[in-house]
Formats: structure tokens, C-alpha cells, sequence
């Protein structure tokens, strides 16, 4: 009945969220790539006057993100004139469109007096690849004409640690901070990298401009937290992470860059009441959707990944996908209608590091390309600062929901990139648009939690976690019925995207007609429930409520239900008898049974393939 073995503990891993280094630059302690033309790579910006209309269609054929240029003048002199950025080289689309237009010219890229980076790895074209491509693509250039950061935001970057004696990286305002892995302050002007991990993300975060080395970053000013919680192979557990973020929170934090995803445990309590704890005290957080399968991605609507889809139904992390330079998700990023809020840049970043990714061995004042939707992460919480930094007073629900509402749709990029299928509505609201998350001063058009029906579709909306959230008349009639409704229009709530169905109460057994698996809502997710605790739980004594396909399918599914802590569970015909403690399986063996005299109490036989379903802990033994 027993396990004859011991079993190794077993821990709620977290893991860094950059999968792929594709090159480090270790042996290069200044980096090598001034010299490269934007078009080195076989694309630029251009600028085409056609011969005639008909010759658009070469124009579609080959070129990207098309505009008109002085296209309300109709003198002939300025018809059929297209500015577009393209992957093939000047020569290649003169070849391709000879005696189709009357000029094709490289387009002259201005920017305001004052904006001027020297630095070698910045690029005035997204689509070289070879330097800071994700700069462009997001629109810092354009953002640092309103403001290039300020020392008053303060980023926790939870990581491996910081060498802040990088070349590049010393004029970043450091600030104490903590290694939860030796459990050791980290005082500033010092190296706390043991990985490269924390530096790499930190280089994108905040670089410095203008010193003629290396990269820059997407603050100019900015003040930034070293807080370690994974050790030297990139390894942490939840419950160190949620040190990590407390204590970040509670030492003056306002942003919080976690570029970590955990995957193979659920729903974590202690995890998520640390998030909860730090969006309450009006910190950002932002973390990363995870690489978990390097070919396609995964959907975190079917298997979520942690701490990203720890947010307790608020909303109160923001999640970010990786998308390359055409916009495409980046092949390894996961994706998700209820984890994702918006992409960013994350295949092949150029940034600092401290550790040869090959070696493993120190190498100060290096540069690596990497890959990961780590590096996606610290793109928004840049650009998060960047808008406390130009509207010192917003509230950290005020800037997610002006980063969620500004992103630009790149859904119809993504036609088959999430699992061979269509990627609308996985990748968030869109990949992030900087200037347009500074155009205007922040208001708030509605509170949040405000009900909202838009009277011209008869919907009401519950406007919340930046989204605006579709309320069944079921979770109405559960949840809202005696609550005041604000009576609105579509066109009004429209800058809000469509998130997941508002869920019903915590507890609520819930089905849809073509299906008989049982589901109880706990925590803005559905866990299936087996039969054995169904009645185990006396859950035949409780309405089971059938709802739609759509409303139950928007909501994430979570790990089966396990039996009551306290209950010994075996399977039918494996001898390993398991404790229910903390909503978890933990097998025990002979001795730790008797010892705890557990051998008092009945056994609840469950099929086999129950066991497996269950979330599992750490084994506990004598």
C-alpha cells in the first residue's frame, strides 16, 4: 500500500523565461557592431511614388506597414506616393518593380533636435535585427521626445541579481537591495549576477544613452531594485518569489519585473497573495508568458503558467507574449485569451550580460543576443515608467490600462502561429505602442468595477482589470442584482478589449450542455471535479448550473479538485497511499503512516487515472 522508496522533494520550480541565447558576445568587452548599415540585413524604410494605381498590387506583394504620404493633395505630382518598410534590399525591389513607379528612394527618417543616441547597437530601422530592431518596432525613439524616464520610478527587477558594475549599465540610479538566495543584502555598485539572466533583462530596462558603448536602454533615468530569488542555474520556487515581491513592495518598489514563468504546479495561494499584497500598495507588475514548448508555444488557457496567471481574477499582473520583428509571435512564446494583456519585442535582443551564456564562466562588460519572453518583459514595464515618468500621479491600474488600451493589433500577422491556428484575441490587446500610451493626459472614463451596459447590444460589461468583461445574466442575477448599472454605448466602452466572461461566485458547480464534467470556480478559474469528490464533498447537495460554451471556454482551467485536506487517498490498483494537505497529494511511506498514526483513519479508494489528475506535492516520509 506504500511507496517503497523515498522520493525526492519535490518543489514548485520557477524558471527564467528567456529560452533561447542565440549568440554571446563574451569575448567582445565593447560591442563590434557600429559598423552595420540599417539595410544590412536586406531591409529599410522607403518611399516609392507608383506609375499608376494598378501597380499597388506589387506594392502588397512586397512590402510592409504601407502609408500615404501627402495623400489629400491630388496634383499629379503627389499621386500614388507610399512610404513602407520592407524586407527586401533597395536593388532587389527595383529589379522586382522595373517600370513600375517613377521613383524608389531609401525614405529619410527625421527625429526632434535633442533626441540624438550614439550608442553603436541602436538602429533607426525595426527590421535590423542585428541591433535594437525592438526599440523601433515599440516606439521609444519616438516616446524620448516627451520624456526619456525619471530617477523617481523605482523597478524591482526579481531575477537572478544585477552586476551593476557593467560598463553600461552605471548610470542606472542603483538602490539596496536583497538576495533571498544567500539571504544578504545587495548593496549598489555591486555584482549580484550569478546567471547573466538579471543583467540581460536590466540592459533592456535601462542602459545607458549616449556614452558611445553598447546599447541604450528604454529609460534614460530610471532607478532600479536588484531583488534575487532565482540561484545561479535560474532556479527559485514560488514561496521565495513571494518573499521577493513583498519585500520589494514593501521598501518603496512601484514596478515589479518578473521575467520568470513556473511551470508544472498550480494555482499557488501563498504566490498569490504576495501579487494581491503589491498591486494593493500600487506596485505594477508585469511578468512573462513563458517559452515552454520552443516549436509552437503553448495556450495558458489550457495549462497556465505562474506567477503570469496568478493575478486573483483582477487582472493584477500583466502578462506579456514575445513577437519578433514582422509582428509574428516569436515561435516559443505561449499565448492565451486569459493570461496575455499584450506582446512586445522578444526574439533576438541585443542587451548586457555578465556570464558567457556558453561557459557559464564571468565575462564583465559583455553583450549577447537572446531570445525569450523575458526579454519582452522589461519592453512594458518601460514603457510603464516612461508614463509615471510624464504623469507622476497615475495609479498602477490607471498605466495597465493605458498600455493594455494603446497596443496595436497584430492579429492579422498571426493568421496560424498559435498552435497552427489563428492567434486573435491570444496575444492581448497587441503588441505595445509607446507614443500612443503618451498622447494624452490619464483619465479614468470609468471607475474600476464600474457595470456598464452598453445599451445599443443590450450586454452589460463589468470594467475591470483594464478589460471590459461580459456579464451573463446568470452571474448577474448571482453577483449584481441589487448594484446600480451605468447605461453607456459600444462606441463609448470600445477602448476597453474584450476580456474573459466575469466569473460567478467562488464555489458555484458549473457545465455546458454537451459535455458532463463538473467544474467548481475557485479563483477565477474552473477545476474539473471528479465523481469520487463530488460526493466525497457532498457536492450532490448543490445546483450544478449549466451555461454556455463561450462562457465557460473563456475561463481558465485549473488542476482537478482534490479531496478534503486530512483525507488518505489511494488509487485502485497502486499501492501508494497519499495525504491530502494543502490541496495536494503527498505520498507517504510506511513508517511516516504509523508515526503520525494515520492508520486510524479510513482509506478513500479512487480509479488510478484520478491520481494522476490531482495536483501533487512533496513527498512526505519517516
Amino acid at each position: 500500500m506504500f511507496m517503497n522508496a523515498i522520493i525526492g522533494k519535490y518543489f514548485r520550480k520557477l524558471s527564467l523565461a528567456a529560452a533561447v541565447w542565440l549568440i554571446g558576445l563574451s569575448a567582445m568587452p565593447v560591442l563590434a557592431l557600429a559598423q552595420n548599415s540599417p539595410q544590412s540585413n536586406g531591409g529599410g524604410f522607403y518611399t516609392v511614388q507608383l506609375k499608376s494605381a494598378a501597380d499597388f498590387s506589387s506594392l502588397l506583394n512586397d512590402a510592409r506597414n504601407i502609408h500615404h504620404v501627402l495623400f489629400s493633395n491630388q496634383s499629379p505630382e503627389f499621386k500614388n506616393i507610399y512610404t513602407f518598410d520592407s524586407n527586401e534590399s533597395l536593388a532587389q525591389l527595383k529589379t522586382l518593380w522595373q517600370g513600375q513607379f517613377n521613383y524608389l528612394e531609401p525614405e529619410m527618417r527625421t527625429q526632434s533636435a535633442g533626441i540624438v543616441v550614439n550608442d553603436p547597437g541602436f538602429s533607426t530601422n525595426p527590421l535590423d535585427i542585428d541591433k535594437e530592431w525592438g526599440l523601433l518596432k515599440a516606439g521609444f525613439d519616438q516616446a524620448w521626445q516627451k520624456t526619456t524616464g525619471s530617477q523617481n520610478n523605482i523597478v524591482a527587477v526579481i531575477d537572478t541579481g544585477i552586476d551593476e558594475t557593467h560598463q553600461d549599465l552605471k548610470t542606472i540610479n542603483f538602490v539596496p537591495g536583497f538576495n533571498f538566495v544567500s539571504q544578504q543584502s545587495i548593496l549598489p555598485g555591486t555584482n549580484s549576477d550569478d546567471n547573466g539572466h538579471g543583467t540581460l533583462v536590466t540592459g533592456v530596462l535601462g542602459a545607458t544613452a549616449n556614452n558611445g558603448l553598447g546599447i541604450v536602454g528604454t529609460n534614460w533615468q530610471i532607478t532600479v531594485m536588484p531583488v534575487k530569488a532565482l540561484d545561479n542555474s535560474g532556479q527559485g520556487d514560488a514561496a521565495t518569489l513571494a518573499q521577493a515581491i513583498i519585500w520589494a513592495a514593501d521598501h518603496g518598489a512601484q514596478f515589479i519585473n518578473l521575467s520568470v514563468g513556473g511551470v508544472g504546479f498550480g494555482h499557488d495561494t501563498t504566490l498569490a497573495n504576495a501579487i494581491s499584497y503589491a498591486f494593493n500598495k500600487n506596485v505594477l507588475i508585469v511578468s512573462a508568458a513563458g517559452n515552454d514548448l520552443n516549436v509552437t508555444g503553448q495556450s495558458l488557457d489550457q495549462d497556465p503558467v505562474f506567477p503570469i496567471c496568478d493575478d486573483n481574477n483582477y487582472n493584477m499582473v500583466i502578462g506579456v507574449a514575445a513577437t519578433d520583428q514582422n509582428d509574428q509571435k516569436a515561435d516559443f512564446s505561449n499565448y492565451g485569451h486569459n493570461c496575455i494583456d499584450v506582446s512586445a519585442p522578444g526574439k533576438r535582443i541585443l542587451s548586457t550580460i555578465n556570464i558567457d551564456p556558453t561557459t557559464k564562466k564571468p565575462s564583465p562588460n559583455s553583450y549577447a543576443y537572446a531570445s525569450g519572453t523575458s526579454l519582452a518583459v522589461p519592453f512594458v514595464v518601460g514603457q510603464a515608467a516612461l508614463i509615471r515618468a510624464l504623469y507622476p500621479t497615475a495609479t498602477n491600474i490607471q498605466i495597465r490600462d493605458r498600455i493594455i488600451s494603446t497596443a496595436d493589433s497584430i492579429d492579422s500577422n498571426n493568421s496560424t502561429q498559435c498552435g497552427g491556428s489563428s492567434c486573435s484575441g491570444l496575444l492581448g490587446s497587441g503588441r505595445i505602442d509607446v507614443p500612443a500610451s503618451l498622447q494624452t493626459a490619464i483619465t479614468q472614463k470609468f471607475g474600476e468595477g464600474s457595470l456598464v451596459k452598453a445599451q445599443d447590444l443590450g450586454v452589460v460589461y463589468d470594467i475591470i482589470g483594464g478589460q471590459k468583461r461580459m456579464v451573463s445574466p446568470f452571474v448577474f442575477n448571482q453577483r449584481f442584482s441589487d448594484q446600480t448599472v451605468i447605461i453607456s454605448t459600444s462606441e463609448q466602452i470600445a477602448s476597453y478589449p474584450e476580456g474573459a466572461y466575469l466569473t460567478p461566485l467562488d464555489g458555484t458547480l458549473v457545465k455546458y450542455d454537451a459535455n458532463p464534467t463538473v467544474y467548481i470556480m475557485e479563483n477565477g478559474q474552473k477545476l474539473p471535479v471528479t465523481y469520487a469528490v463530488y460526493l466525497e464533498q457532498g457536492m450532490n447537495q448543490k445546483p450544478i448550473n449549466t451555461l454556455s460554451y463561450a462562457e465557460l471556454s473563456s475561463w481558465p482551467t485549473g488542476s482537478f479538485l482534490p479531496p478534503t485536506d486530512g483525507t488518505l487517498v489511494r488509487g485502485q490498483s497502486e499501492p501508494t497511499v497519499y495525504w491530502v494537505i494543502g490541496q495536494q497529494l503527498h505520498p507517504i511511506n510506511y513508517g511516516f503512516y504509523i508515526e503520525r498514526g494515520l492508520n486510524i483513519f479510513p482509506l478513500m479508494i479512487v480509479p488510478d487515472s484520478d491520481i494522476q489528475s490531482y495536483p501533487q506535492g512533496e513527498s512526505y516520509i519517516r
